[in-house]
């Protein structure tokens, strides 16, 4: 009679604990659980040798320590900037540098070294190839030598500005 009382107790307590599972599954789950509300979707961005805009500083950081030979780290208030002259875009020599605000990837600066010849032409088709597949047409306005390129998303949460003058590229991502 021992054994059966034993047995009834840990059955008692097995179906106890199941529905105490069950009742806070419903009731607790519920309530803890955000309804209707999903995260947007947000599309990819252009990569820029790994880098793109709103990525972490963290990840940044890592990237630019793989990609570049040097790189020196400014910090003013909330800004951080991570500057190199020796890194290789579309396989040219580039300057770099790399706006960060609020832990997030604000702007890209990409600034060319002097081009000559083939790798002028072939750098500037490159590029203009790449972001208007990202980004379309765009706007592309004349001055003299200079030519400007500009792109904007519909939401206008990021703009691509890309100038070349003689031998100098000069592309820039993100808002002003």
């Amino acid at each position: 009679f021992a054994s059966l009382s034993m047995s009834f107790c840990h059955f008692s307590i097995c179906v106890l604990l199941f529905f105490s599972i069950v009742l806070f599954h419903t009731v607790g789950f519920a309530s803890l659980t955000a309804k209707g509300k999903t995260k947007p979707y947000i599309p990819a961005r252009p990569l820029i040798t790994g880098l793109h805009l709103a990525m972490s500083a963290d990840s940044a950081d890592i990237i630019m320590r793989r990609i570049a030979l040097r790189k020196n780290i400014l910090t003013v208030d909330s800004l951080k900037l991570i500057e190199s002259d020796s890194v290789r875009i579309f396989g040219e020599p580039a300057y770099l540098q790399v706006q960060i605000l609020r832990n997030k990837v604000r702007t890209i600066v990409i600034n060319f070294h002097p081009l000559s010849g083939d790798h002028y032409i072939n750098t500037c088709n490159t590029l203009t190839q790449y972001l208007e597949r990202a980004f379309g047409r765009g706007v592309m306005t004349q001055d003299a030598s200079v030519t400007y390129r500009r792109w904007e998303n519909e939401d206008g949460t990021m703009e691509v500005s890309y100038s070349d003058k003689y031998t100098r590229v000069f592309v820039r991502l993100g808002k002003q």
